[in-house]
């Protein structure tokens, strides 16, 4: 069983950054919600919820950060 959520970007940035903490068991679900909740002049990515991917992406995350700093 694969575990899945979405990270966004600016298309005027380069990085993706998590958007929310929503994790998914259906990649259709996902691509679903990632379409839906997308602001304009934004794109989206469905990635797979593994260790590597929560490192770069979740935990590595600007408000991750600045909540631990508070």
């Amino acid at each position: 069983m694969h575990l899945y959520f979405v990270i966004f970007k600016n298309k005027k940035d380069n990085d993706y950054r998590l958007f929310s903490n929503h994790i998914f068991d259906d990649e259709k679900k996902a691509e679903y919600f990632g379409k839906k909740s997308m602001k304009r002049g934004f794109e989206h990515k469905v990635i797979e919820y593994n260790s590597d991917n929560v490192n770069k992406y979740w935990s590595d995350n600007i408000w991750v950060k600045d909540e631990k700093e508070r």
